[in-house]
């Protein structure tokens, strides 16, 4: 008498292209099934096809409110509000162009974001409200290091009306804006090397590095509050799984800049980060490690995850 063979069970479906495996720190969340080796090569090239698009459609914006020399109200305070806007705009687009250049090899774009395949909104908030407690502090800072207090840049009142106006337009541009080099920086640059080293620290130190030559710096104090600030949120994204605590730290530090820049009419002045002297440097070396534990911290006690 013969039986019959036991029944073997069925071998599990392969993974659908784009699937994370579980357990995925953020950095190697572009090793998705189906990844090739050569992927993030075609990414980069997708992102910068989506990032030129973009910026010819946006540069008309700029060259229609960009004032002319000859026009006695080019240096009005409005007018510098609408070219600095399109500037805001113009930096702000590189958030769809990483999604854009994600989708193109098969990713889900929402893993640029964080582990959860999203922004966590509320996680954003949460770290946008520690933000104000460092970034107030770094502001402090810069005025008490200041010799003369800050007296020698300081602007001229463009009047309350004026402000109002200022603060509808950058309110909620500013964070666009850092979202936009938060996700070329610690979430392109960072997930593209992640695919290819286990480590994280190359794609920190690349994406900061590339970040800091962006912002043109003059000095070699700017340079390293540049670096400094990338290798803090850097870590800090793989710490705690995704880009909300970068994003919220620099959102909040540039709305604070761009409201005080705006109230004294100065947006229209040239210069960045990168032309800052020894005091940001110093302030930014006791706000930006504060910054970070109290992200760790609340991290930590609300138990959200830092793997996929």
């Amino acid at each position: 008498m013969t039986w019959p063979p036991y029944p073997q069970p069925a071998a599990p479906p392969p993974p659908a292209p784009g699937t994370v495996p579980p357990g995925t720190p953020y950095h190697r969340l572009a090793r998705v099934a189906g990844y090739r080796w050569w992927h993030p090569l075609t990414g980069a090239a997708a992102l910068l096809g989506a990032a030129l698009v973009l910026v010819v459609a946006l540069s008309g914006v700029l060259v229609a409110v960009e004032p002319d020399p000859a026009d006695p109200g080019a240096e009005s305070p409005l007018r510098a509000l609408a070219v600095f806007a399109g500037t805001l705009v113009l930096i702000a687009s590189l958030v769809p162009a990483v999604l854009i250049a994600a989708r193109a090899v098969r990713r889900r774009p929402g893993t640029v974001s964080s582990v959860a395949g999203r922004l966590r909104i509320r996680w954003l908030a949460w770290c946008a409200l520690l933000a104000v407690v460092p970034v107030a502090g770094q502001l402090g800072g810069l005025v008490l290091l200041a010799p003369d207090g800050g007296q020698e840049q300081a602007g001229s009142w463009v009047g309350l009306p004026t402000l109002l106006v200022s603060a509808l337009v950058l309110l909620p541009l500013v964070p666009l804006q850092a979202a936009g080099e938060e996700y070329l920086a610690r979430g392109w640059f960072v997930q593209a090397l992640g695919s290819w080293l286990r480590s994280p620290w190359p794609g920190i130190v690349v994406g900061g590095g590339v970040w800091t030559a962006l912002h043109v710096p003059s000095t070699w104090y700017g340079v390293a509050d540049l670096m400094l600030f990338s290798l803090v949120v850097g870590w800090l994204t793989i710490r705690t799984g995704g880009l909300e605590a970068a994003i919220a730290v620099h959102a909040v530090g540039n709305v604070a800049v761009t409201l005080i820049l705006a109230a004294l009419g100065q947006l229209a002045e040239e210069g960045s980060a990168g032309d800052a002297d020894w005091t940001l440097l110093v302030a930014d070396s006791v706000a930006l490690p504060l910054y970070a534990v109290l992200v760790v911290a609340l991290h930590r006690r609300l138990r959200l995850p830092r793997l996929s």
